[in-house]
């Protein structure tokens, strides 16, 4: 097993997280080196034909892989509290080059003030206390850095007098979104342009889902990894999985295995994890080395939070393609309503039509307890497009609600599996279920149709499993991302959220790793203005057994 020289620091993940801080520390003058299990994918797969995609679905396995490793995804499975078997989740993560920023859909809102402030101050068990120990003013600065990083446009919002951000003018709406934002101000509500990562280049499509050919949609590699790479400060590994993190002479070690089994050693003076949400705490518990007796932080893992959204469909006019870009609206008037409060509604950038009728189809049959063959879900296309060509090209909306931390929701690894074990909370499904009336109502006349039962997780968005706080007994990390009693050892994803929030993560996550690395880089140059004349050092390789 081979060892390196010592870096400055080694960044685990390549998505939005992980690329952000590599790029900010590249700028900060660093040595870093940027490890990513997934595959070295910058370019688009191949096409497949209709009958080649119809064929793979029919022939997929009972029992899926959890690595996708060739398409750059990765599958999980979840079971709920008590439950005995997991059942894989339908939203795949991305992996690779840009992380899941590479088929998310570029919503890159701020949070609120009131979300780092908290819904939940003194906890109420089993749920957890979700006040941020930072504020929003904290977060201001680097919130208009990772604006400008990721070159964010649409208009600020009306409601918010925190929002001063800078962004880009966005293309004009269709004449149908342009109706449906009339009537929404006709009935005095607030609507205003989504911020989006999107250039919308000549001819944009706004690849959701799927990995952008000419970079017009920011991903965490055309925006961050590929600029901090060019700096030359910055070295990238793919396909390497972290088995454990060591400590080491000045620093820390990290043990890496690849595709084919073969273990290497990488050292660094300091590590960033950016592995996200579900990968993150598994690597930092599997680092037996790192605790001792003690063992590692009791909340490791745990506080597991989804969005919870709602999905429905507005029978506004019908769509025309290519008449105007699809994810333009953001509505914030029901925010931070108390108890009822909704979060972001927005527009998706998906309509009705068959491949989005099967999709939904598709996740809503992998959660029944007896999964039917593939052959049959696709049997059900005929009636998908039935259903399309009745009702037309309609634009669906969503919710983007607060989920609450609770303890017993979380993650572990089983067999090789990422399986979360969690369950909303039963006041929140009230509150979705509530407030299904207050939507109808919002966008009347125009008739919506939800699709889906209510309060479901947003299972793209996990968050909180190593959250930011104060007190080591209800935390995993400092307001700087420093996991408690490892200060060479930081975190900076969503998984140090202490809460949700209710918008998207994207831009809180860029924000912040561009915080937590400033922090790095920071104690980097005191270390090495205090530093003592060089020893003799025993190689990490020589001290460590060779697994």
């Amino acid at each position: 097993m081979r060892s390196s020289r010592q870096r400055d620091v080694i960044v685990v993940g390549a998505g939005l997280g992980g690329a952000s801080a590599a790029w900010q520390l590249a700028e900060s003058g660093l040595d870093v080196l940027v490890v990513e299990a997934g595959p070295d994918v910058t370019a688009p797969l191949a096409a497949k034909s209709a009958y080649a995609r119809l064929a793979a679905r029919l022939q997929e396995p009972a029992v899926p892989e959890q690595e996708d490793w060739d398409a750059g995804v990765l599958s999980y499975y979840e079971r709920g509290q008590g439950g005995v078997s997991p059942r894989r989740v339908a939203t795949r993560l991305g992996q690779g080059l840009g992380g899941t920023s590479v088929r998310y859909a570029a919503a890159l809102g701020r949070f609120r003030r009131s979300d780092f402030a908290g819904s939940v101050t003194e906890g109420r068990a089993p749920i957890l206390p979700n006040a941020w120990p930072i504020g929003y003013d904290e977060f201001r600065g680097h919130y208009a850095r990772a604006e400008s990083l990721l070159r964010v446009c649409g208009e600020r919002d009306p409601l918010d007098p925190d929002d001063d951000a800078e962004l880009l003018p966005p293309p004009g709406l269709s004449a149908a979104a342009e109706a449906l934002r009339a009537s929404l101000a006709a009935k005095g509500h607030t609507p205003f342009r989504l911020h989006v990562g999107l250039d919308y280049l000549p001819g944009c499509i706004e690849c959701f889902g799927a990995r952008c050919a000419r970079a017009c949609k920011a991903d965490g590699y055309n925006r961050a990894l590929q600029p901090a790479l060019a700096t030359g400060r910055v070295a990238l590994e793919t396909g390497l999985r972290v088995e454990a993190i060591l400590p080491d002479v000045g620093g820390v070690a990290v043990l890496l295995r690849d595709r084919e089994g073969v273990a290497t050693m990488r050292r660094a003076r300091r590590i960033i994890l950016a592995a996200g949400a579900l990968n993150s705490p598994l690597i930092l518990g599997r680092s037996a080395a790192l605790w001792g007796a003690s063992g590692p932080p009791a909340m490791l893992g745990r506080g597991l939070m989804f969005h919870v959204s709602d999905f429905f469909l507005v029978m506004s006019r019908r769509e025309a393609d290519g008449q105007g870009p699809r994810k333009w609206l953001a509505l914030r008037d029901f925010y931070a309503d108390g108890e009822a409060g909704i979060g972001e509604i927005q527009s998706t950038g998906y309509s009705l039509e068959t491949g989005s009728l099967m999709q939904a189809m598709r996740g809503l049959i992998a959660g029944l307890p007896l999964r039917p063959a593939p052959w049959m879900v696709e049997a059900l296309r005929p009636l998908a497009w039935s259903m399309a060509g009745l009702i037309g090209p309609r634009p669906i909306f969503t919710t983007i609600t607060e989920d609450l931390p609770d303890a017993r929701n979380h993650v572990r690894s089983e067999g090789g599996r990422i399986v979360v074990e969690y369950s909303v909370d039963a006041a929140l499904k009230r509150r979705a279920a509530a407030n299904r009336a207050r939507i109808r109502a919002v966008f009347a006349p125009f008739g919506v149709h939800f699709l889906g039962r209510h309060a479901q997780p947003n299972w793209g968005h996990p968050m909180g499993t190593c959250r930011m706080g104060l007190d080591p007994r209800t935390s995993v990390t400092d307001p700087e991302g420093r996991v408690h009693g490892q200060p060479r050892i930081y975190v900076a994803d969503a998984s140090v959220f202490p809460s949700s929030g209710g918008a998207g993560p994207a831009l809180t996550v860029v924000a912040n790793a561009l915080r937590v690395a400033d922090g790095l880089a920071a104690a980097s140059r005191a270390e090495r203005r205090h530093a003592p004349a060089p020893t003799r050092r025993a190689p990490v390789a020589a001290i460590l057994p060779v697994p």
